[in-house]
């Protein structure tokens, strides 16, 4: 969901879009965090079997798309679009 509470396909994200992305959700593109805190499943990317928090500011902001929000509620502001993701 679009900040603005609107939907679309992730394949219409642009840099500067802001989604909501919530707990069981896939993070639709690569982005940073601008509000709240998650855990999020990045085993698909890195392997790892442990979540990760992420949250706005810091460096714990980043997310990247095709990993699960697993906990709570984030905003992330696009940085790249999914078709430049490693999962693409």
């Amino acid at each position: 969901m679009l900040g603005d509470g609107s939907t679309q396909p992730s394949s219409g994200l642009r840099r500067g879009d802001v989604v909501v992305v919530e707990a069981g959700q896939v993070i639709p593109a690569d982005g940073t965090v601008i509000d709240g805190a998650a855990l999020v499943d990045e085993s698909a990317i890195t392997g790892e079997s442990a979540p990760v928090l992420r949250e706005s500011a810091g460096e714990r902001s980043a997310v990247t798309a095709g990993t699960r929000v697993l906990s709570s509620r984030i905003v992330v502001e696009v940085t790249d679009s999914t078709t430049r993701s490693p999962i693409g």
